[in-house]
């Protein structure tokens, strides 16, 4: 009995902590950007120092605003990415139409830094889920593929059919490798290979995000690397099958006659 009640709470306990472990987390990410602005709020009401000095605090007040509302608005993201309610907006998305469009806007982003992004996507690829979440899983692929490509690296967008039912996407680019410590950890809350990257707007929630939303599409997300590529995939099943699935679940309650109680 002990043992079966330590299993059943397993799940409960680990929710709990990770729960826990986001709260510090977010708590130790605002902490920063709070005390640079009261610091410098603060500078700026002392008649010690010029209108110069003065701009600058100002300045350096204006850049922590705009780094606090981005984890901010990040964090409510995937606040709402976890709710189970938002499945109820799911459609059929044609993925493939989804992927070409959204890939437009990031061609000048990475031709500005010189780097080379290529596409071979499957046509009429359709899935069940929401367009606005799928399209926030390729745009944290993408732009991470272009912040921490190599100089002059290539990025590759595919997307095609894998196994019976289901389709494929995959976003690689040239970069520095990713360890398999890392790779087991890089879709942690807040979790950042390079600390540094929170200066550049980055707070390790984009691929919790992702991860989040693909969870919720009953999909999975990993990432691999190996000869100087990192691969991101996501697997999602076809609109199709899910269509069969629920027809042949729909046809056995009826033929059960349970459809009609339920």
């Amino acid at each position: 009995s002990i043992l079966l009640s330590k299993w059943a709470v397993k799940p409960v306990d680990l929710a709990w902590k990770q729960q826990r472990q986001f709260v510090a987390d977010a708590s130790h990410e605002l902490k920063t950007p709070l005390t640079v602005i009261m610091t410098n709020a603060e500078l700026m009401q002392s008649p010690e120092y010029d209108e110069e000095n003065k701009q600058e605090f100002l300045t350096s007040i204006v850049t922590m605003s705009k780094q606090m509302r981005g984890l901010i608005e990040q964090m409510l993201v995937l606040a709402r990415a976890d709710l189970a309610n938002s499945k109820e907006s799911f459609a059929t998305v044609n993925f493939s139409n989804l992927i070409s469009n959204s890939l437009l806007p990031f061609e000048p982003v990475f031709f500005e830094r010189g780097l080379t992004l290529t596409a071979q996507i499957d046509e009429n690829i359709k899935v069940t889920g929401g367009e606005a979440q799928l399209r926030h899983v390729l745009d944290v692929l993408l732009d991470n593929a272009q912040k921490y490509s190599k100089e002059a690296g290539s990025t590759w967008v595919k997307l095609r059919a894998h196994r019976k039912g289901h389709c494929l996407l995959e976003v690689a680019n040239e970069g520095e490798c990713i360890s398999p410590e890392e790779i087991k950890n890089i879709f942690k809350r807040f979790y950042r290979i390079d600390q540094a990257r929170s200066r550049t707007g980055s707070f390790g929630l984009g691929l919790s995000i992702a991860e989040s939303i693909v969870t919720q599409h009953h999909g999975k997300i990993w990432a691999e690397s190996e000869n100087g590529i990192n691969f991101f995939y996501v697997e999602l099943t076809e609109q199709g099958e899910i269509r069969i699935i629920a027809d042949f679940i729909l046809f056995l309650l009826i033929r059960n006659n349970t459809y009609a109680v339920l």
